[in-house]
């Protein structure tokens, strides 16, 4: 929240040092920072380090107890030129959670058995830089293609205290499996000023690899509504929605598959200078 409020704080400085008006379509730098209402599903299997030991397909969040916390986001973009845009965006999601098993979990090699109380840690991390060109750009839309990386940093960890039937702790068992790659990803964006000082925005990218040891695809969707209220300073609410797959075969950090989704709604401040 300190971050939210630093941001606009800036934006309302800027509104007064500066008289001329900017909007999304012509400013250089426009910075969103504001909180995002995720809304997670992670289900994932990871085998042993050898194949004959295969991992259980569990619901991560819901074995585990993992909730959902709402979380900081921020954005930023730099028009270098009329047509040309580079984008940045950062967002972090760990969680943690404590529960009884129902039943028994293997993961990693590591057999969990039913009654075990298991603490459950999933960090996961996205990176986004990318690049787009206009194609259409007019004084009121624009309509532009784009390339870029995600960079996704994933970490799954689980400890877990064994005990026996008269509650006697009879051992303690931890597991954890790691991943992370830079996607390439291919998208289109388009911007529309349907009134003065209202935009609409709307935002495709899609990635899909099928390289041995490796299979996936990533697709992440968003659509926002600004209203920008000052000549530098705007209001904004959007919906992102990303779904990650990935299949992994012979890694020695993770081996398994992977399903990760999450989407929600973003309340943010957009800064333009």
């Amino acid at each position: 929240m300190r971050k939210f409020v630093v941001v606009a704080v800036l934006g309302g400085v800027l509104g007064v040092a500066q008289a001329d008006e900017r909007n999304p379509l012509s400013t250089r730098f426009i910075v969103d920072a504001g909180w995002f209402f995720v809304s997670t599903d992670t289900r994932l299997r990871v085998n042993g380090e050898t194949s004959d030991t295969v991992g259980s397909d569990v619901n991560f969040d819901d074995t585990f107890g993992v909730g959902d916390i709402d979380r900081f986001r921020g954005e930023v973009a730099w028009r270098f030129a009329d047509r040309h845009v580079v984008r940045a965006m950062y967002f972090q999601n760990n969680r943690s959670g404590t529960r009884t098993l129902d039943e028994d979990v293997t993961f990693r090699g590591e057999t969990f058995p039913l009654n075990a109380s298991v603490t459950a840690v999933s960090e996961l991390s996205i990176a986004q830089l990318s690049y787009d060109y206009a194609f259409l750009h007019k004084p009121t839309y624009e309509v532009a293609a784009g390339i870029g990386i995600h960079y996704i940093d994933m970490a799954f960890k689980l400890s877990g205290e064994i005990t026996a039937p008269g509650g006697t702790i009879t051992g303690t068992r931890q597991a954890s499996a790691t991943t992370g790659a830079p996607l390439p990803v291919v998208g289109l964006r388009a911007l529309w000023r349907f009134a003065p000082r209202w935009y609409l925005t709307g935002q495709a990218q899609y990635f899909h690899l099928d390289f041995d040891p490796y299979e996936g695809s990533l697709i992440d969707l968003k659509a926002s509504l600004v209203w920008q209220f000052t000549d530098h300073v705007g209001a904004g609410v959007a919906y992102n929605d990303f779904a990650f797959r990935v299949d992994v075969d012979n890694e020695s950090r993770f081996n398994g598959q992977l399903r990760w989704d999450y989407g929600g709604a973003v309340a943010f401040v957009s800064v333009m200078f």
